[in-house]
């Protein structure tokens, strides 16, 4: 792993009969910032089925909060793969359902201006992540 470079994964269970209304939330790929309010809005600027482009306006300010993904989803394998392409942060974020668990595993790098920061970012991407997998499970929940 580079000096730039983040990884960790994040899980949260659910009861087994709430494993399709998970995934119906999970892999909705414009309702991401409902759950997972790091980004604040995303566009999708082409679709092919499964095959997502998209432009992300990241939550916080300034004139680095834009970047571009590619999103994969996978419904055979209950995987949503999100590849930053452009942006503050580059690489793979996989999202992904394991028996009664939803899975987040995170493999990227940040932008080189934000090095200094790095031990802050990662613990702050993971609370956000846990709290976005908790929110998805909230939400399937109180779903009929």
């Amino acid at each position: 792993m580079s000096i730039l470079g983040l990884e960790f994964t994040v899980k949260q269970t659910f009861r087994n009969e709430l494993g399709d209304r998970v995934w119906k939330i999970m892999s909705k790929v414009e309702d991401m910032p409902k759950y997972w309010r790091g980004h604040r809005e995303i566009s999708v600027v082409g679709n092919d089925g499964s095959n997502y482009i998209v432009k992300i306006r990241f939550a916080f300010p300034g004139p680095n909060n834009t970047g571009m993904a590619r999103i994969f989803v996978d419904n055979e394998n209950k995987r949503v793969t999100i590849n930053y392409i452009r942006g503050p942060i580059r690489g793979y974020v996989i999202n992904y359902i394991s028996n009664n668990t939803i899975i987040s595993q995170w493999s990227v790098d940040i932008n080189p201006l934000f090095v200094l920061m790095k031990s802050w970012i990662k613990r702050h991407f993971m609370e956000g992540a846990n709290n976005a997998l908790l929110r998805i499970v909230n939400e399937a929940e109180t779903t009929t």
